[in-house]
């Protein structure tokens, strides 16, 4: 099961990230550790059949490039980074919204909350994320973006698949 959310991860966010903000992104394998240092990102979370945080973290380098394409600017035009907090937030909630029904299936409810962007030392949000979720490691998988990465983490708490859904996970 982790490693076909993991694969679903990377499919949704890269469709994503290609319809929405023109960028090509390929799976990252193996497990180097991210500096979330030179990264920003986002958090959504949601509650429904089962209840989680969806987390997206996009390399500073690629965020401006990322941003000008969504809102379609010249390659000369500059973005602030209000506008690219925007960006990261409604590109994560796409990505919330297109994962959601994939994993649990078309049928299910969720109640999406507004995304917010990680002010606070990222390692350290993602770090009291696992302590609340019971130190349940997220699922997560790494994409790498031209000039850039993007880390897509899913922390989901309680039970996952519950039994209502019958472990189903489409694809």
């Amino acid at each position: 099961m982790t490693e076909q959310i993991k694969e679903t991860l990377c499919h949704v966010t890269g469709d994503v990230l290609e319809k929405l903000a023109f960028i090509f992104s390929f799976p990252e394998e193996g497990s180097e550790e991210t500096d979330y240092g030179s990264s920003v990102a986002a958090s959504v979370s949601f509650a429904g059949p089962f209840t989680g945080t969806l987390i997206m973290a996009v390399s500073n380098d690629t965020l401006p490039e990322l941003t000008g394409n969504m809102l379609g600017l010249d390659d000369n035009e500059s973005t602030t980074v209000e506008q690219q907090h925007d960006a990261l937030k409604e590109l994560i909630n796409v990505v919330c919204g297109n994962l959601l029904p994939v994993i649990s299936g078309r049928q299910s409810i969720f109640n999406v909350n507004a995304p917010q962007i990680i002010t606070e030392n990222i390692a350290s949000y993602l770090q009291s994320l696992s302590e609340e979720n019971g130190a349940a490691a997220p699922f997560a998988a790494k994409l790498s973006l031209d000039g850039g990465e993007c880390d897509i983490l899913l922390f989901i708490k309680g039970k996952f698949p519950p039994e209502d859904m019958g472990g189903r996970s489409e694809k």
